[in-house]
């Protein structure tokens, strides 16, 4: 065979480009009929086969549990029967009978017993009474209660918010063990005690299957740790040979703080509100009230509106011609107004109103604080208002806040421009839509919200969901 002939017939043949596109939109059309052919055999024969039904089913319906709520919770309050009478006003301020399960666990029988208040048990006698409140949680277990998922224990003057509490709870598997809690706000305590423990006045959760581990070995545990000194402590000594860390819930407040702990309340962090004790040991937290139990129903009748929403913390920013102004307000509780350009780091910093519990230190703590200005510096203190009225409406809630100064404001009054406009507002006027409960089991965030002066002199703050992209800041 010569070169050319070679030639000819290795030649590589390319068709022309007109046919060559028509041979690859047939072989498209052909590979996309096969596909929609096999899909549609997959799709009819998983919907027609009598086997693969039920599974289907399963999921859709599934025998999933359902959400936690105040049903599946046992309260197990430690208390003693001298202290209970006392103390007893505290636990009627959150408790709702009919609603809520759970016990007040006492030392001794009571003569007579309100039907305000959870039902009462004797405890297992013991020698210390830190011994004896530490094993509430293996009692309560004990009585083999049909639902429960999980055991809430708090002191006879703990403050819980139940409906809170459910919410956060619910962000657990409870068939997990569990131990939730906080420490304490004071380091000198928390030094002395351990970091790593859910302080019981300030309250803690235990899961049902934690409970169980804790009820199967409660005996032996509390003889091993009869030296440490309270029943959290015994608690958390037992939890740390089973092995269960401490789960944080910063909406949990043993309140280890002596004074006026306004700075704390009005700058909660961005967690629901599940707990405050101590809270005979404070002055009022309202100052439009003479007594604490007072104050403190002004709160719980906020809550009745909106728990979810008691206490976050909400920043916005009024500019009105050479008027440039900051607001922080705490929804049922407080709201303070500065004349002047503060940037959310600041605003979310607890004023230093208070001092450790031990020693009245005024710089360890576990959170950050700011100054307040002493008096005699008028130009550098906010101005502040509280919770005077709540109005529950078709979507949501007005609350109203008045003005009420520091309680020890000198002689001294401030000159400036945005102070003598500022005086002139009375009070501050908030509207919220209700916070879904649910939104606490998503990554937290702060709310919006935007401010306008009236001509009445009232500031009106509208609380809203922050819109996509939207940030807070003061320019």
């Amino acid at each position: 065979m010569d070169e050319s002939a070679m030639s000819s017939i290795c030649k590589p043949y390319f068709p022309q480009p007109e046919l060559a596109g028509k041979i690859l939109r047939r072989a498209a059309k052909a590979f996309l009929y096969a596909l929609l052919i096999l899909s549609t055999a997959v799709f009819l024969y998983f919907f027609r086969s009598t086997k693969t039904i039920p599974a289907i089913t399963l999921i859709a319906s599934g025998d999933l549990p359902s959400p936690t709520n105040l049903s599946h919770i046992i309260f197990a309050i430690g208390g003693s029967t001298k202290t209970w009478q006392r103390r007893r006003e505290y636990c009627e301020l959150w408790w709702k009978p009919g609603k809520m399960r759970g016990h007040v666990w006492l030392d001794v029988a009571p003569t007579e017993w309100p039907d305000t208040c959870p039902p009462w048990r004797v405890s297992k006698p013991a020698a210390k009474q830190a011994a004896r409140i530490a094993r509430i949680a293996a009692e309560e277990y004990g009585m083999r209660v049909e639902g429960v998922r999980w055991f809430v224990m708090g002191d006879d003057d703990t403050i819980f918010f139940p409906e809170n509490m459910a919410a956060v709870l619910e962000k657990y598997d409870h068939e997990e063990m569990y131990y939730v809690g906080a420490a304490s706000e004071s380091v000198e305590q928390d030094e002395k005690h351990s970091y790593g423990m859910a302080y019981g006045g300030g309250g803690f959760a235990v899961s049902y299957p934690a409970a169980a581990a804790l009820a199967g070995g409660i005996d032996g545990c509390l003889r091993r740790y009869d030296r440490l000194y309270g029943s959290d402590q015994r608690v958390h000594a037992c939890f740390s040979e089973i092995g269960v860390p401490l789960t944080r819930e910063p909406g949990f407040h043993q309140v280890d703080l002596r004074g006026d702990i306004y700075g704390l309340l009005a700058a909660h962090p961005i967690a629901p509100l599940l707990s405050l004790h101590h809270l005979n040991y404070v002055p009022p937290i309202s100052p439009l009230f003479h007594s604490q139990l007072k104050a403190l129903r002004s709160l719980i009748n906020a809550t009745r509106a909106d728990q979810p929403r008691a206490l976050q913390q909400s920043f916005c920013y009024l500019h009105d011609g050479r008027l440039n102004w900051s607001i922080s307000v705490s929804w049922g509780y407080t709201a303070q107004i500065y004349p002047w350009l503060l940037s959310p780091t600041e605003l979310e910093v607890p004023i230093r109103t208070f001092r450790t519990w031990k020693t009245s230190d005024i710089r360890h703590f576990t959170f950050n604080t700011r100054e307040l200005a002493v008096p005699s510096r008028p130009c550098e203190r906010p101005l502040r208002y509280f919770l005077e009225a709540v109005e529950e409406a078709k979507e949501g809630t007005v609350t109203e806040y008045r003005r009420h100064g520091w309680g020890d404001e000198g002689k001294e009054k401030c000159g400036k421009l945005g102070f003598e406009a500022m005086g002139a507002v009375k009070k501050v006027r908030v509207t919220a839509s209700r916070m879904d409960p649910m939104l606490w089991r998503k990554a937290p965030r702060r709310q919006c919200c935007g401010a306008k002066k009236n001509d009445k002199n009232i500031i009106d703050v509208h609380v809203r969901d922050c819109r996509p992209g939207e940030i807070t800041s003061p320019i």
